[in-house]
């Protein structure tokens, strides 16, 4: 084997593991809030495709396909029998699931971890992807420098461990606008044509949110335009015109045949998806809210307020060599290589587009908008920074001649160690990280951490701890999974309606069935309606306080130790 071959192999080996080695670890070890839900939805996927009911296998506007069909592998690796054994549709909002596999048997805490697994593969296959068509542009070195800097951003790294879409789909996105640059400006094989339609067309199976690809994609085509206008412009528009025309056949195929309901009820599949994403951008809640789509009560609120807002939640869970390295990436499309500039000013275009696509579409529309729906942003940023760093450093190892290669090499191991230093404390969550400037400078005071359902388990284990655990029941602020998949009792859920001044007597029902009350104080601390409840609850010693990071997380009471004064507070709540 020649030298060339030798080192080509190490590469891959070396980002297979850089991939892996963050994301394998204590994949049982907790559950996030939406989880349960998504593997519910792709039992119910796994169900309709056991029983040919194709029209079954839709989930409003996600569309979460691809999500569905990972769950329904993991279905097959541990649950087979499943699709066969007469349940019907479990209601996923009712997490039924859950003591169906229990009676049967079966941990759903096992299911995630399946579920997990098979993701991550499939995102590590979405890497070296990635890593091919990088390397149409630049050096294999620089490539996997890039990549191995962008999957270690804390949070990307936390999200892309997790049953959601968004890791999918940012990089679903990310090689679709690779492989159409590579068609475009390097080789016009019709394969990478292929790759980038079919690519698209599955990051729109997992998420409809994806169509803000399209500003990339019709960048790139205008940038081709104006380099062809020598032929003229309207020979040059025909010509894009036409790639654009094979690129959505491609996609629209790939959309097709991946999504048994399409086969089936296309109309149907279609306005459950975009009808539900047109209601939830102009309308603010989904189809089953606002009953139908109606243009007189369309209202799309551009402003910079929720822009920004958007915008500020990445620009304090990435880390600062991230935000220098974008800097860096800044001075990219200015070198004085012309071949380089060329390069480095595609690639800087398309992915700080593609970033500012995201945060533009999350930042305007309704409804909701958690952190993690611009994780394409975090990608295509952190892309930017390594590209950024490793042209810097290049530069800077230039004027030390005589030990160029080296000066480089340690400067981009340099680098990779800060990166992969600032996500490893944050382990087994990682999409907990801040950004310690940030921090330092009082930040997180303003603009508190959103929790996802960590440390739940750790107040479950502590509670299994107990004697008679097995026998006690315990009422839990976001209960399912979180807390139930670790919980060896009873678990019952507190509802966000107990305390809106017309249920104190439901809330007081379940307080006085349960034995443990745990307060998920990270986020119910945080939320206005829940602070006369808080209050009542400060009179009484809690048996168990969980911390992390500096924040307190989880209070847990137990029940008989309440005075009666406290029981008749919350009844008058």
């Amino acid at each position: 084997m020649d030298h060339k071959k030798i080192t080509k192999s190490v590469l891959y080996i070396i980002l297979i593991i850089a991939i892996l080695v963050p994301r394998l670890p204590s994949l049982g070890a907790f559950a996030t809030l939406d989880e349960p839900y998504w593997l519910s939805m792709g039992a119910n996927f796994y169900y309709a495709l056991g029983q040919r009911e194709f029209q079954n296998t839709v989930y409003e506007y996600q569309p979460a396909v691809t999500t569905m069909w990972i769950v329904t592998a993991a279905m097959l690796v541990y649950f087979p029998e499943y699709r066969a054994m007469g349940q019907g549709y479990l209601d996923y909002n009712k997490g039924w699931l859950d003591p169906f596999m229990i009676e049967h048997g079966k941990d759903p805490l096992v299911l995630l971890h399946y579920a997990r697994l098979i993701q991550i593969f499939v995102i590590l296959g979405l890497f070296l992807l990635l890593y091919y068509l990088l390397q149409q542009f630049i050096s294999k070195l620089g490539a996997v420098f890039i990549l191995i800097f962008a999957s270690f951003d804390p949070y990307y790294l936390g999200i892309t461990r997790l049953i959601t879409h968004e890791g999918m789909v940012s990089l679903f996105v990310l090689v679709s606008l690779m492989a159409l640059s590579v068609y475009l400006f390097r080789d016009r094989k019709i394969i990478f044509l292929l790759i980038s339609g079919v690519a698209a067309g599955f990051a729109q199976l997992t998420k409809s949110s994806a169509i803000a690809m399209l500003a990339g994609v019709g960048i790139l085509l205008l940038m081709q335009i104006i380099q062809e206008r020598q032929l003229g412009w309207g020979k040059a528009f025909l010509n894009n015109a036409k790639v654009l025309v094979v690129w959505i056949v491609f996609l629209i195929i790939t959309y097709f045949v991946f999504w048994p309901g399409m086969w089936v009820a296309p109309g149907k599949m279609l306005y459950e998806v975009y009808g539900n994403a047109f209601s939830y951008a102009f309308q603010g809640a989904r189809l089953k809210v606002t009953g139908d789509l109606s243009v007189s009560r369309f209202n799309l609120n551009v402003s910079l307020a929720p822009i920004w807002s958007v915008a500020s939640v990445l620009f304090y869970r990435t880390t600062p060599f991230t935000w220098l390295g974008v800097l860096l990436g800044f001075m990219l499309p200015f070198t004085r290589d012309q071949e380089l500039v060329r390069q480095n000013r595609l690639l800087f275009t398309i992915l700080l587009t593609n970033a500012v696509a995201f945060i533009f579409m999350i930042g305007i529309v309704q409804g909701r908008n958690s952190p993690h729906y611009i994780l394409t942003s975090y990608l295509s940023l952190n892309l930017l920074a390594g590209l950024g760093w490793f042209y810097f450093l290049r530069w800077i190892a230039s004027y030390f001649s005589a030990k160029q290669i080296q000066l480089q090499y340690v400067g981009l191991v340099i680098v990779l160690l800060l990166q992969v230093w600032s996500a490893v404390p944050a382990f087994p969550y990682y999409f907990t990280y801040r950004n310690p400037i940030l921090y330092s400078a009082g930040w997180y005071s303003k603009r508190p951490q959103k929790p996802y359902g960590e440390t739940l388990e750790l107040a479950a284990q502590y509670l299994a701890g107990l004697p008679n655990a097995e026998n006690s029941t315990a009422l839990v602020y976001y209960s399912r999974g979180c807390f139930s998949y670790f919980y060896p009792g009873k678990t019952t859920s507190f509802r966000p309606y107990y305390v809106d001044g017309a249920h104190a007597t439901d809330l007081l029902n379940n307080i006085q069935s349960a034995d443990y009350l745990v307060v998920y104080y990270a986020n119910q601390g945080q939320i206005e309606k829940y602070q006369a409840y808080l209050d009542i609850l400060s009179r009484v010693e809690p048996i168990h306080v969980i911390w992390m990071d500096g924040y307190e997380y989880v209070r847990i009471y137990k029940i008989t130790s309440f005075p009666p004064e406290i029981f008749k507070a919350l009844a008058n709540l």
